[in-house]
């Protein structure tokens, strides 16, 4: 897995009703996502000089 973008898919069921896509103005490939148990999201960039990123989700 090796997008610009990370995606983020709206589900109804096991239909895709909806889709964003973000992270897009980073302008690095997103090598890996885990998620944590706390919710949050880390991405790891594949550049030369590479970021850890950790994405919270929003509160409320």
């Amino acid at each position: 897995m090796a997008q610009r973008s990370l995606i983020r898919l709206q589900l109804d069921g096991d239909k895709v009703v909806g889709e964003e896509r973000l992270l897009q103005d980073l302008g690095e490939r997103i090598r890996d996502v885990r998620a944590a148990a706390d919710g949050n999201l880390y991405l790891v960039t594949d550049e030369d000089d590479g970021k850890l990123l950790k994405l919270v989700p929003p509160q409320g």
